[in-house]
């Protein structure tokens, strides 16, 4: 497995509140639901731009 690397964020207090207790209702720490967001978020961009260079 590749090692992890560690980001620091800045959020605003209502972002920071709603992915805390996100994360407390899937059972997750915080810092994993951020690493999940964030995962699938780049997994969505490289499939949008595989598709994009599809199109003629």
């Amino acid at each position: 497995m590749p090692p992890r690397l560690r980001v620091t964020v800045t959020l605003p207090e209502d972002v920071y509140q709603a992915l805390s207790e996100w994360a407390e209702a899937e059972d997750r720490t915080l810092a994993n639901l951020l690493s999940h967001l964030a995962a699938k978020a780049v997994r969505e961009r490289q499939e949008q731009q595989t598709n994009e260079g599809d199109r003629p």
